[in-house]
């Protein structure tokens, strides 16, 4: 027990470290966060109000959103409740800080959740040190350091669907429990987080129910209850009993032509071929070569023991997982492939208490090993993030004199946080209703995008453009929608290639020292930042 609590305080840790990064601001730096904005502003009401809808399904942001009420409250006492000026008085810095902490804290706490979750998957009675090996192994996902801090939904869908994988555990080892309420509520809740993570508990469910068949268990009345409750909970929480044009719009554009936007392999063999080999290649590298390969060995050790279904599920979730999203998907970054190593990595628990059974001294080195190449992945993660290049290009900005005419380009999860005292406007071709707009910043639309009808003194690419494109070069595949045109990608090429009247004075960039490793993880860690001033 006492094994299982220091590696619970360990996850918290690793979650935590780094936990301000970005604060205090009116945006967080991660990609596809439902934090501030999406809970800070309300956009929970778009799944209700009848004929609308949000990308995102409601459970997070509702469960945010209700943390985030006193803020929304102060801000209609001071503010009104006009759209506008409520906007305005939400956006700054001091409200959008606050429920950024709060989504953060909540992010820590399901990280610990998963960890738990793992161990309990893990649980052997025999090897008492297999369970928070397995949880260790879990924690010291590289990915999971990260995501465990932010806004993003896959944390907590993968809260939900690990403590149903631990709950399908529990009915399958005793058959004296027969209840699987519970079950189907946490894979409810966990499809109402995040729609795509049904893909990790299909095969799990169609196992434990080809079991429950054969044991004549499937059809009883305990499982037609879990499946009524489960049933309304999604109906109502959904809102397809409210909402159910909205709810419908959702899913037309959930599996519609631009789910197809962001693929990275080509549709065909050779592409699925390719992207298999780089999926199984880029999944050690979430964590430890050594923890993999000890993950490989510990899955052999579960595959032999063909009476616990238990010890089957994570490789089952992970296998459903990568069959029904990332071959959909047809990516391999590290949001793509979290879930599998969550999932599998911590077999490695079962190979090390293994060894540990049979020789000891080599079964701590061996351990030791492992979980020092892992942590070296979690601290480069969280100096990843200390050493945001963002920080250097605020420090740049500070130093300008107060009144300083900057222009900045591109959205606010990739920008540094700007100084009041400077005249900062926003330029893009986009109408300024689309944009999410940044306090003490104006917004321009300049179909041309040619700086010399302003003449600022300095301009300000975010992470996102800060890299050299050419005039029809598409631009970075992470979730960028705006700055897609002809006359965006001439002015980036002629800016970063200086054939305008500005020189490159900062690139900042992320620099970390040896043994430790600047992380890209989806556009929003590790990324260079560059400051053009005019000559």
């Amino acid at each position: 027990m006492l094994a299982r609590r220091a590696v619970l305080l360990a996850t918290a840790i690793f979650a935590a470290t780094g936990v301000w990064w970005g604060l205090p601001g009116s945006e967080s730096w991660a990609a596809d966060a439902i934090s501030p904005r999406g809970a800070g502003l309300g956009a929970i009401v778009e799944t209700y109000a009848p004929g609308h809808h949000h990308i995102y399904p409601p459970l997070h942001m509702l469960l945010l959103t209700v943390l985030a009420l006193p803020v929304l409250a102060w801000g209609a006492a001071t503010a009104g409740t006009s759209p506008a000026a409520l906007e305005a008085a939400l956006i700054q810095p001091g409200p959008m800080t606050a429920v950024e902490v709060l989504a953060r804290l909540v992010a820590v706490a399901m990280t610990v959740g998963i960890v738990h979750f793992t161990m309990r998957l893990h649980a052997d009675p025999d090897r008492p040190l297999v369970a928070p090996l397995a949880g260790l192994a879990a924690a010291t996902v590289g990915p999971l350091a990260y995501y465990g801090k932010t806004g993003n939904l896959d944390v907590p869908a993968l809260f939900w669907a690990t403590a149903c994988l631990a709950e399908l555990a529990r009915l399958t080892r005793d058959r004296a429990v027969t209840d699987p309420r519970r079950a189907a509520v946490y894979a409810v809740l966990a499809i109402l987080t995040k729609d795509q993570i049904a893909g990790v508990l299909l095969l799990p469910i169609l196992a434990v129910s080809a079991r429950w068949a054969r044991e004549r268990r499937l059809l009883a009345r305990p499982t037609a209850r879990a499946v009524a409750t489960a049933a309304a909970l999604f109906l109502v929480v959904s809102g397809a009993l409210v909402n159910p044009t909205g709810w419908a719009a959702r899913l037309r554009e959930l599996f519609g032509p631009a789910s197809r936007t962001w693929e990275g392999y080509p549709s065909t063999a050779a592409g699925t071929v390719e992207l298999v080999r780089d999926a199984v290649l880029a999944v050690p590298r979430l964590s430890s070569w050594p923890m993999f390969a000890l993950a490989l060995a510990g899955l052999v050790i579960a595959l032999r023991r063909r009476d616990r279904l238990d010890a089957l599920l994570p490789a089952l979730g992970a296998l459903s997982f990568t069959l029904t999203f990332t071959l959909g998907a047809r990516r391999t970054e590290d949001r793509f492939l979290l879930a599998q190593a969550v999932l599998v990595l911590p077999y490695a628990g079962a190979a090390m208490g293994a060894i540990l059974a049979r020789a000891r001294p080599a079964g701590l080195a061996i351990a030791a090993l492992a979980i020092a190449a892992s942590l070296l992945g979690v601290a480069s993660v969280e100096a990843t993030l200390l050493a945001d290049a963002r920080y250097d290009a605020e420090r740049w900005l500070a130093a300008l004199p107060p009144g300083t005419t900057v222009e900045v380009y591109g959205g606010p999860k990739f920008l540094p946080r700007l100084p009041a005292n400077l005249v900062v406007t926003r330029v893009g071709t986009d109408p300024i209703d689309a944009r999410s707009h940044l306090p003490h910043v104006s917004e321009v639309v300049d179909p041309v995008m040619d700086p010399e009808a302003r003449r600022p003194r300095v301009i300000v690419l975010s992470s996102e453009f800060s890299h050299a494109v050419g005039p029809a070069s598409p631009a970075t595949p992470h979730g960028v929608r705006a700055y897609v045109d002809a006359a965006s990608h001439r002015f980036f090429d002629d800016l970063t290639n200086e054939r305008l009247p500005y020189r490159r004075a900062l690139r900042a960039e992320c620099t970390l020292p040896w043994p430790l490793g600047c992380r890209r993880i989806h556009g929003s860690t590790g990324e260079p930042l560059w400051i053009y001033e005019r000559r």
